[in-house]
């Protein structure tokens, strides 16, 4: 018994650091911990490999795939060994997300922006579209269809009906499901910005009332509903027509095998999306929580922090030719670029 002492004794020392209470009573984590949504997962992957390799004296961090509004949710739980040090997300925190963050104890956000991403309507290789327009994709989606006598069911099944330009397939999509930035692009620029050109829809006064018109969808089979990461996956396997709503980073990653419907005329690339050409752009943000960085001093949750958020909107990373870029991200302008690397600098933090 007494030879195996040794080796106990320094199997406590290595433990030690990971149990160690720091000033202020929370604990020691081995690694950071990153949560990410699911149309970001190739953003959050080529970062945490990165510095993974950068930092290979440290255990890798660990990365869960959620949706943007879990991700959120999960960041802002509260402080603690047991909630994620970084968010990787395409929705940006809201004031009243803030504020639920501030009640449990999150206070010292650090807010980054990563790159530009975007929505696209995609279909498999082959079977492209000329083109959809917002309003064409509200009448092939929404629930009811305004008629003469007040709202009645969609009853719409090919794309033909709705236009004579566009095929004479079956109406069917695959899109992500309600936990997804995604889909909420969907919903606030595409259907609601679709069923702006109905009339019926226009008179209604009522926000609470006008928007459900908009963004219901029908439920008679011909939308399938995943979680973010999978419409990829499962577009591939519908059926000839199908249109899937995924983000660029997700029709880069294909392939080949999806293809871009242009929407209002404009097609998704790396260029109209960064001249603000293309109608659903939008940011890729990273926050860190600087309240569980752990100092010199031993308070905090986790080391690693500071690194991680500089390394994510370094040149390397965010700048053209870099590694988000290789992932579907689109670069920031120059200026924009270099307020980032400042604010991962400076761990300044967000004042909203």
């Amino acid at each position: 018994m007494i030879a195996f002492l040794p080796a106990l004794l320094a199997t406590a020392l290595l433990l030690a650091p990971l149990v160690a209470k720091a000033q202020g009573g929370s604990a020691l984590r081995d690694r950071l911990h990153v949560v990410s949504s699911g149309s970001s997962r190739a953003v959050s992957e080529a970062l945490v490999e990165a510095f993974t390799h950068r930092y290979s004296n440290v255990l890798p961090p660990r990365l869960e795939i959620t949706g943007s509004a879990a991700a959120l949710e999960q960041f802002c739980a509260g402080v603690g060994v047991d909630t994620p040090d970084l968010a990787v997300t395409s929705r940006r925190i809201t004031r009243t997300m803030a504020d639920t963050c501030a009640a449990n104890g999150v206070t010292d956000i650090v807010e980054l922006e990563l790159g530009l991403g975007a929505l696209v309507i995609a279909m498999r290789s082959g079977e492209g579209m000329p083109n959809l327009t917002n309003w064409q994709i509200y009448a092939a989606l929404a629930a009811e269809y305004a008629a003469v006598n007040g709202f009645r069911p969609n009853t719409l099944s090919t794309w033909s009906q709705i236009s004579m330009s566009l095929p004479a397939l079956p109406i069917q999509a695959v899109i992500p499901d309600r936990r997804s930035g995604t889909r909420a692009l969907l919903n606030d620029f595409i259907l609601e910005g679709g069923c702006r050109y109905v009339k019926a829809v226009r008179m209604i006064f009522s926000a609470a009332s006008r928007v459900p018109k908009c963004i219901t969808l029908r439920d008679d089979g011909r939308i399938r509903q995943v979680a973010s990461a999978a419409v990829p996956g499962a577009l591939m396997e519908s059926p000839a027509g199908t249109i899937g709503v995924i983000s660029y980073a997700q029709l880069l990653e294909s392939g080949g095998n999806l293809v871009p419907v242009a929407l209002n005329g404009v097609l998704p690339t790396a260029a109209s999306i960064a001249n603000d050409d293309y109608d659903v752009v939008r940011t890729i943000y990273l926050y860190a929580k600087r309240q569980h960085s752990r100092s010199a001093q031993g308070v905090g949750v986790v080391r690693g922090i500071p690194d991680f958020t500089a390394d994510a909107v370094s040149e390397a990373a965010g700048g053209p030719g870099g590694l988000l870029s290789q992932h579907g991200l689109v670069p920031l302008a120059p200026v924009a670029r270099a307020q980032q690397r400042e604010i991962a600098a400076r761990q300044t933090l967000l004042n909203r």
